[in-house]
């Protein structure tokens, strides 16, 4: 049976000031020093074959990408802020790996809509590493900003989905070329690749149906129905929002979503029809999915009631749960769950804190006995 055998958390910078939310202006760098310094989340997480964990944040100082050494347990800043225009103020569900060791990555933003015409739009860009360089490749999307991207190393190509205008692109990398598919009207917090390279996501302002992306054809196959109640849960990431809060190509052919309502579905790519699998945690949001092994995957989940892991079984079609994430000294509780990413060994599960009203976001590592 797998249980939890720890819980910890590291914080990056801190503040007991109140969040502010995204229709709020932002705080002033010389009137509110500390909010704009040390307000804080992590929204993006990414395991690197060198033994490091890579967080994508939302600061307002623009300091937006950090590397955290486990062993250490200390975070070091990669200096986004150095190459940053005004408005790219987080990196969201937008971290994605290369095989040569490279990270791709594109900035999201929070600006009102009195601002757009003022903004050049959020960037894709690459880090290497070795060197520490961040060299920014383009802007996909004029006054538009990417909330999530999806490597396709094979064909390279990087997919994408912007807001506040909720549009979806493909960059291709060999030659810069930006297919612009404009307006879709839904969103996903983060989409997958299936096996034969197709990418999926949502489109329909009510409907939020499904949408297929074959990169062989260049064209987009829309289907007129979504996910099990996936309307219903329209709404619940921000208005206008889609209910896919997750996707992962589950290497047996599906793909695995977890839902914004906290439902957890199988999708058929050959058929476009999704299944509903069920619900592992008592509460809304379910933005983290990954493979422990070839039977089992970890999902996170928790909005406001909390952070919780479970593990699906997809032998048995059963849930295993694990219990809520709470730091068992302080007793301060994991408040709603953004990311999830695993150690290199499987053996520890770092989750990403967003949006507590009352502090800075922190980094949760839970070690695992699975």
């Amino acid at each position: 049976m797998a249980r939890i055998k720890s819980i910890k958390y590291h914080v990056l910078r801190d503040t007991p000031q109140p969040v502010l939310m995204p229709e709020d202006a932002r705080p002033d760098r010389k009137r509110n020093k500390q909010l704009f310094e040390n307000r804080i989340a992590f929204v993006c997480l990414l395991w690197h074959p060198t033994g490091q964990l890579y967080c994508g944040l939302t600061a307002f100082n623009h300091d937006i990408f950090a590397r955290f050494d486990p062993q250490t347990e200390k975070f070091t800043s990669l200096r986004y802020q150095d190459v940053a225009e005004e408005f790219e103020v987080k990196i969201h569900r937008s971290l994605c790996l290369a095989r040569d060791g490279a990270i791709y990555g594109a900035t999201a933003t929070l600006y009102t809509l009195d601002r757009r015409l003022e903004t050049p739009g959020g960037a894709i860009f690459r880090f290497e590493p070795k060197s520490g360089k961040i060299e920014k490749l383009c802007i996909p999307l004029p006054r538009d900003y990417p909330q999530t991207i999806t490597l396709d190393e094979e064909r390279k190509l990087i997919y994408g989905m912007t807001q506040p205008v909720f549009k979806f692109f493909v960059y291709h990398l060999d030659s810069g070329e930006v297919e612009n598919y404009d307006y879709m009207g839904s969103i996903t917090h983060i989409s997958a690749l299936d096996d034969a390279g197709c990418y999926w996501g949502t489109w329909d302002t009510v409907k939020h149906n499904l949408f297929k992306y074959d990169p062989r054809t260049r064209k987009i196959a829309y289907f007129n129905h979504g996910l099990p109640e996936g309307a219903r849960f329209a709404d619940i990431m921000y208005r206008g929002a889609g209910p896919v809060d997750c996707m992962l190509n589950g290497q047996d052919g599906f793909l695995y979503i977890g839902t914004t309502g906290g439902t957890f579905c199988r999708l058929d790519p050959r058929s476009g029809q999704a299944a509903y699998l069920g619900r592992p945690h008592p509460t809304k949001r379910l933005p983290g999915l990954a493979l422990l092994d070839k039977r089992r995957i970890l999902l996170a989940g928790g909005d406001e009631e909390g952070g919780y892991l479970a593990i699906y079984d997809r032998k048995t079609g059963g849930f295993e749960h694990l219990g809520e994430i709470v730091e068992p000294r302080s007793g301060k509780r994991l408040y709603r769950v953004h990311d999830l990413c695993l150690s290199g060994d499987r053996k520890t599960a770092y989750i990403a804190e967003t949006d507590v009203p009352s502090r800075s976001g922190y980094l949760w590592a839970c070690q695992l006995e699975a």
